[in-house]
């Protein structure tokens, strides 16, 4: 078991993470009292790993939403290097995957943060102690005095009650599969379009399947929620959790893509390349039937979400228990303002929605996560 020690840890590493730690040192931080902990080998790998299994042209998010505290710097790189302007989708500016991801590279390179990464490492547990928080890894503890969590979602992926047939699996499994001519792909949001679309590419025989018809919405949630102006009504619903919850809910918008994907995909339905199948799957023996009518299962990928880990279940519950942690009625971690739970110990991503609203999750959500975090490490640092 190899033993450090550091000021800062970061626990993820992927666009929350690497923003957190890119933002912290861009103000002012040392990379000497900064560590990253992540399951990959590399800082974004999952997000690069899924982003590419579908083949993703252009992110849902705008050109001001990336890694850097700088608003402008994806743009300004962009201009630097002789980026078009096809990397640069409708009047909001929606990167390509190429330039957002070759931002990010750079941004690690410049600041050196893959030397900060400690990888291949699955956290097991936390304690607080007279030294610090104490993290048990695969193969490591580290004594932190600070700790932020920012592991997202990517890891608990949602599959449909009838998700047990022999021939189905999520898209972003991470097990061997081989790939058949004949797919039907579950899901009507912006991953499963991509994903049909990448297929079909292939020269595969494509079936789709969505709850109802395909709805457009350009991100998310409506852009108004991306400041305070535009959640103004959600803050005044204060510590009533489960309202902020309801609201979360109900003005996130999933099953949903960005309108130029939309169209390409209904183009492709009305050529007859792909067979658009509308309800809800139920599974009879080893297949899978709509409204009756059987559609291909010989495999069958669900592009059905996925969701955050019950802090109950994760390596969070010796410190939840030790320090009796406070938790909302709906499960989450009760944060207060600057995303803290309990002294030096700070949430991203999933575990503050109730606190950064329905972008809590996006790289905006990082990116705000960022501003109200990395001001009390650096006010914490110039006490020390």
């Amino acid at each position: 078991m190899i033993l450090s020690y550091t000021r800062l840890l970061i626990i993820g590493g992927g666009i929350h993470g690497t923003t957190l730690a890119v933002s912290y040192l861009e103000q002012g931080g040392s990379r000497e009292d900064l560590l990253i902990i992540d399951a990959n080998d590399r800082l974004l790998g999952n997000w690069k790993t899924q982003t590419a299994e579908i083949e993703m042209t252009h992110l849902r998010s705008t050109r001001v939403h990336h890694v850097s505290s700088n608003p402008h710097a994806l743009k300004q790189f962009a201009t630097r290097h002789d980026y078009g302007s096809n990397h640069f989708k409708d009047r909001f500016g929606r990167p390509s995957l190429a330039l957002f991801n070759d931002h990010c590279d750079r941004t690690i390179q410049d600041l050196e943060l893959e030397s900060r990464l400690i990888g291949n490492e699955a956290v097991q547990s936390i304690e607080r102690t007279e030294e610090g928080y104490v993290v048990t890894t695969t193969n490591h503890r580290i004594i932190a005095e600070t700790v932020i969590v920012s592991t997202g979602q990517s890891s608990t992926m949602h599959l449909p009650e009838w998700g047990d047939l022999r021939t189905c699996r999520h898209v972003f499994a991470k097990e061997d599969v081989r790939e058949r001519d004949v797919v039907t792909i579950v899901g009507g949001g912006i991953t499963a379009l991509h994903y049909v679309i990448a297929r079909v590419k292939q020269g595969h025989h494509v079936t789709l399947v969505t709850k109802r018809p395909l709805e457009v919405s350009q991100f998310d949630a409506d852009r108004s929620f991306m400041g305070p102006k535009g959640l103004r009504a959600f803050y005044e619903l204060d510590d009533n959790w489960r309202e902020k919850r309801a609201f979360v809910k109900r003005e996130r918008k999933p099953g949903t893509s960005p309108n130029d994907l939309v169209l390409k995909v209904k183009r492709l339905i009305r050529d007859g390349i792909i067979h658009h199948v509308i309800g809800e799957p139920v599974r009879d023996g080893s297949r899978l039937f709509v409204d009756g009518v059987s559609v291909p299962s010989e495999e069958v990928v669900c592009c059905t979400g996925i969701r955050p880990i019950d802090p109950n279940q994760s390596f969070l519950r010796p410190l939840l228990e030790q320090l009796d942690l406070p938790l909302t009625p709906c499960g989450t971690p009760v944060l207060d303002e600057t995303l803290a739970w309990t002294d030096d110990f700070y949430m991203t991503g999933p575990y503050a929605d109730l606190i950064l609203g329905p972008f809590a999750r996006a790289i905006y959500g990082g990116q705000e996560a960022a501003r109200r975090i990395v001001p009390q490490l650096l006010k914490a640092k110039q006490k020390v």
